[in-house]
């Protein structure tokens, strides 16, 4: 999924070379305490669809930031907005979260949409801080904080 060029033009972790280096990139993820990541499936057919993630801040901020990925097939579908509100609402609800944030680099529209559709609440711009494939780009900052209204 992350080497399809859609995917990979707003994706700041790279593209892994081998099976060797993903593996590196996972144990990364899997054996930390301050990481959450789920697989994101079709329903009914558990069809591969993307991934989400969270990283916590210190217990002391209550705070995690999202990322996600889908793979295009599935663009469009419902799939992003289903599951990010799962996410947001599991992080206030069971981490008992203050803030929740999410960073989207600011061409890339389809997420910028899908953070506001969710009701989260653009705060910022961080200039240059994304070292894409195509160079550095700007970032939006989104955040949701847990006193925020919410339909979820």
């Amino acid at each position: 999924m992350n080497s399809h060029p859609l995917v990979a033009q707003y994706n700041t972790i790279g593209i892994p070379k081998d099976l060797s280096e993903t593996t590196k990139m996972l144990d990364k993820v899997l054996h930390n305490d301050t990481a959450l990541a789920w697989v994101i499936r079709e329903t009914e057919s558990q069809e591969f669809v993307g991934e989400i993630g969270m990283n916590l801040s210190s217990e002391k901020y209550r705070k995690g930031e999202i990322h996600y990925s889908l793979h295009p097939d599935h663009w469009g579908c419902g799939y992003a907005t289903e599951v990010i509100k799962s996410v947001i609402n599991f992080g206030f609800t069971q981490l008992n979260l203050h803030r929740i944030e999410a960073g989207v680099a600011t061409e890339n529209l389809r997420s910028i949409a899908l953070l506001e559709r969710v009701g989260m609440t653009r705060e910022g711009l961080c200039r240059k801080i994304l070292p894409l494939q195509s160079g550095w780009m700007d970032n939006y900052m989104y955040a949701m904080l847990e006193s925020d209204p919410r339909d979820y």
